[in-house]
């Protein structure tokens, strides 16, 4: 409704004739929207160096999404920088006549690809050793690791964004380190945030394999399985404080607490 009829919806009252959702963006601090070239089925944050509780506009942040394009082979690792990101105004009489202040707020989204092989089915982040990576999980079956530094670099810089686009035209982005010791695709995966480096991933088999981190940025996978689930493992979390401590859930309706020592 528009207006002196406005109201706050309330989630299961039904629609009256006539009326309709609509957004009202002053109820955010900072709202703001953006598109990507495909659908993305997963997203996460990368962590950087700018602080904790950032409160002081324009803001920055940095994100990562993986495609769900019509063609598997058609599908990329999305690396983003979101930059000057103001505080959404709160009332229409606000906003400037001033066009120029008004582009001076406008914000910014920058983007390098990676190709990737497949959907991604979903992708999360971390920090090794003062790297920013990422593991995605295709719907080929396969769990991969990437080094986010050159794009991450590319999105700081038009030039290196544009010499970026060049050198890779030819797909040389390859990951770090590839597992294919899934029997079926998954979408079930997390790093630990109290062992940096380790991993733990879950496919549509039933099968929990756990990662651990060598020298020279690679990994070592348990083969064996983590034993308990009979159907698809849905989704992973690793314990916030405690070492070696994996949830996980299941088809088969269950949640299931590890000790990936025993």
């Amino acid at each position: 409704a528009e207006g002196n009829n406005s109201k706050v919806y309330l989630p299961g009252v039904p629609l009256e004739e006539g009326e309709e959702l609509v957004c009202d963006p002053t109820t955010y601090i900072m709202y703001h929207q953006a598109q990507t070239s495909a659908p993305c089925l997963s997203f996460d944050i990368i962590r950087d160096s700018l602080g904790d509780n950032r409160e002081t506009f324009p803001l920055t942040a940095y994100t990562l999404a993986g495609t769900q394009a019509a063609q598997s082979h058609v599908n990329h690792i999305i690396v983003m920088k979101l930059s000057n990101l103001y505080k959404t105004s709160k009332d229409d009489e606000d906003s400037s006549d001033d066009d120029e202040e008004d582009n001076m707020k406008n914000p910014k989204m920058t983007g390098a690809l990676i190709k990737h092989q497949g959907c991604v089915n979903r992708i999360r982040s971390t920090i090794l050793n003062n790297v920013a990576i990422a593991a995605s999980w295709s719907e080929l079956g396969r769990v991969n690791i990437w080094n986010l530094t050159q794009q991450l670099q590319a999105v700081e810089n038009d030039q290196l964004l544009s010499k970026y686009n060049k050198e890779n035209i030819a797909n040389s982005t390859t990951p770090l380190f590839t597992f294919n010791g899934h029997q079926k695709e998954g979408f079930a995966i997390d790093w630990s945030n109290t062992m940096p480096g380790v991993l733990a991933s879950g496919d549509c088999k039933r099968d929990i394999h756990i990662w651990q981190p060598t020298e020279g940025m690679s990994w070592k996978v348990d083969q064996r399985p983590l034993i308990g689930h009979t159907d698809s493992v849905e989704d992973l979390q690793w314990s916030p404080n405690e070492r070696h401590v994996l949830a996980s859930c299941s088809v088969d309706k269950s949640i299931r607490i590890w000790d990936t020592r025993a």
